[in-house]
C-alpha cells in the first residue's frame, strides 16, 4: 500500500503541517524534527505529491493576456513581464487573443481565473467602459492595462506615446518637411489612436494639413501595401509617419521598388526603437520605446500598488535620428525630381 501523508505524521510524532513544512523546505522547523520527518519518510517509500503541493502556491501565478506575439512589442513586453515575475517568484499564464473586441478580452480574463489567478496583466486595447467594467465584474483580481485611453479610471502602464509622436513630428517640421502621409495601426488601438492625433495637432499647428492617412495591422505587409496605395494614388507627400518599424519596413520597400528616393524625396520614421531598425535601407529613424521596462514595470506596479489605485504611469520614450529622415531639399530641380519619380511609378503600376 503506498504511504501517505499521514503515515509520516504518525510514524515521526509530529502534525500533518509539519510534514508540509519539511517537504516544502520551510526553514521554521528543527532540525531534530526535520530529522525525525525525513527518516519516516525514507522508511515508508513516501513520495511527495507535487501537484498538491503546487495547488497550495496557485496565488503565485500572474497572467498576461496579449496580443500575437509574432508582433515585436507584444512579445518584447511579454518578455518583460515574464523575467519580472520570475524574480518575484512567480509564475506567467499567457492567454493570447486574436480579436480585439469585447467578449473576447474578457473571456480571456475569465480563462485565467479559472487558473486561480489572482493578478492579470491586460496587452490588448481596451475601452475605458470595459476596463471600468472587468474592474467592477471581477474585484477579487487585480488588474492592470497597458492599452487604455488616456484619463482612464483603472491602473495602467503605457509608453509616453504622446511624446514620441510629438517628437517624431516636429523632426520633420525642423527638415521642411510639410506634405505627410500617415500610416497609422489598428484603429482599435488606442496608443495607435494617440500617436495619429498628435500628428496632425502638431501639423495643425503650422497650418498644415495630412495628405493622406492608411490604416495597417502592424505588420510589415500592411505597411508595405498601405504605402503602395498612397503611390498609386498620385498623393505628393515628403514625408510618412508609421505607427512601428515593422509596417515603416513594409513602407521602405514599397517606396524602394517605385523608385522613390529615401531620404532625398520623402523622409521616413517609424515607432518602437526594434534593434533590427537599425539594419533597414536606409537605416530608419525611429522613437524607441523600452518594451522590456514597460512589462517590468507592470509587474511590480500590479504586486505593490494598492487594490484600489487608479493611475497611468507612463514609460519614457526617446527620438533615434537615423539616415531614413534628412532636411528637405529645396529648388525647383528637386521638385522636377519627385514629379518624374511618381510619374515613373505610375508608368510601372501601368505595365
Amino acid at each position: 500500500m503506498t504511504a501517505t501523508f499521514k503515515d509520516v505524521a504518525r510514524l515521526a510524532g509530529v502534525s500533518t503541517q509539519t510534514v508540509s513544512r519539511v517537504t516544502n523546505g520551510a526553514e521554521n522547523v528543527s532540525s531534530k524534527t526535520r530529522e525525525r520527518v525525513l527518516a519516516a519518510i525514507e522508511e515508508l517509500g513516501y513520495i511527495p505529491n507535487k501537484a498538491a503541493q503546487a495547488l497550495k502556491v496557485q496565488n503565485k501565478i500572474i497572467g498576461l493576456i496579449t496580443l500575437d506575439m509574432a508582433f515585436h512589442g507584444a512579445a518584447m513586453i511579454a518578455n518583460g513581464v515574464r523575467l519580472q515575475a520570475h524574480d518575484a517568484g512567480y509564475t506567467l499564464a499567457i492567454s493570447a487573443v486574436d480579436k480585439l473586441d469585447d467578449q473576447d478580452i474578457e473571456s480571456a480574463v475569465r480563462e485565467l481565473i479559472a487558473q486561480q489567478v489572482e493578478s492579470v496583466i491586460i496587452n490588448a486595447p481596451v475601452s475605458s467602459e470595459l476596463a471600468s467594467e472587468l474592474v467592477q465584474k471581477y474585484a477579487k483580481v487585480k488588474l492592470l492595462f497597458i492599452d487604455v485611453p488616456d484619463g482612464t479610471q483603472v491602473n495602467a502602464v503605457c509608453s509616453a506615446n504622446g511624446k514620441g509622436a510629438k517628437q517624431g513630428a516636429k523632426l520633420l517640421l525642423e527638415h521642411g518637411r510639410t506634405q505627410p502621409v500617415l500610416l497609422t495601426g489598428p484603429n482599435a488601438s488606442y496608443a495607435s489612436q494617440q500617436r495619429t492625433q498628435i500628428w496632425q495637432d502638431v501639423f495643425a499647428s503650422h497650418q498644415l494639413g495630412i495628405v493622406a492617412q492608411y490604416e495597417g495591422d502592424w505588420s510589415a505587409s500592411s505597411g508595405y501595401q498601405t504605402m503602395r496605395q498612397a503611390i498609386v494614388q498620385n498623393r505628393h507627400f515628403d514625408c510618412v509617419l508609421v505607427a512601428n518599424d515593422q509596417m515603416a519596413l513594409g513602407a521602405l520597400r514599397a517606396l524602394n521598388e517605385m523608385g522613390i528616393d529615401v531620404p532625398g524625396s520623402v523622409s521616413v520614421i517609424g515607432f518602437d526603437g526594434t534593434e533590427d531598425s537599425a539594419f533597414f535601407t536606409p537605416p530608419l529613424t525611429t522613437i524607441k520605446q523600452d518594451f522590456k521596462l514597460l512589462g517590468q514595470t507592470a509587474v511590480n506596479k500590479l504586486l505593490t500598488a494598492p487594490a484600489d489605485q487608479v493611475d497611468i504611469t507612463h514609460i519614457d520614450v526617446t527620438l533615434i535620428e537615423r539616415d531614413s529622415t534628412t532636411a528637405q531639399q529645396k529648388g525647383k530641380e528637386h521638385i522636377q525630381q519627385a514629379k518624374q519619380l511618381l510619374d515613373k511609378a505610375l508608368r510601372l503600376l501601368d505595365q
